[in-house]
């Protein structure tokens, strides 16, 4: 493990080291841990390249983590984000609170078993947990990463750049996106 860089909050203890394996949490995770945020995740398209992976990643690094956690007896403060890979297609315009997960994906499946650990952990009162759904940040900068959603931000970083960009998406397809420098979010139909 290693120190991780970027952080200037001395509140903050950022270390790198492999969510995977078991030692590196007993390591990493001890009574003095007020709040883990996880944001690891192996993303859409990667994952159904790799199923493995996204299985290893999304969802036994997370149950590994919450269960390190539940074993503190703590009760702290759990974060991580979800997916609207949840929720499947065919989406309403605004999705209820008493939606039912229907994914369509392994990585909204592993999403999906994760907020429901989620739940049940705080609902016994092991973890104070927090999943939130989040939408696709445009424009992300620097090259795309795999997760199927990566379009929005090259079809508009790409041309900007005098680079071609391909829109793989019929043009009524509708988008929940949200601007890394605005906090509002707005949904936009392409």
């Amino acid at each position: 493990m290693v120190a991780a860089t970027g952080f200037t909050d001395r509140r903050v203890k950022a270390v790198a080291g492999d969510i995977t394996d078991n030692a590196t949490l007993q390591t990493l995770l001890d009574d003095s841990v007020d709040i883990v945020i996880h944001l690891a995740a192996v993303v859409s398209s990667q994952e159904e390249e790799n199923f493995a992976l996204g299985l290893e990643t999304n969802l036994l690094a997370s149950l590994g983590l919450i269960e390190r956690l539940r074993q503190l007896g703590t009760c702290t403060v759990f974060l991580t984000t979800s997916s609207v890979a949840t929720f499947g297609s065919k989406l309403p315009d605004s999705v209820p609170d008493q939606w039912c997960n229907r994914p369509q994906s392994p990585y909204g499946t592993q999403k999906a078993i994760v907020d429901l650990l989620i739940n049940d952990y705080s609902r016994r009162g092991y973890i104070n947990g927090r999943s939130l759904v989040m939408p696709t940040i445009v424009v992300r900068p620097g090259k795309p990463n795999k997760a199927a959603s990566s379009f929005a931000s090259g079809i508009i970083r790409e041309p900007l750049a005098g680079l071609a960009a391909v829109c793989p998406v019929n043009t009524l397809t509708s988008l929940w996106i949200m601007s890394p420098t605005k906090p509002s979010v707005i949904c936009c139909t392409a």
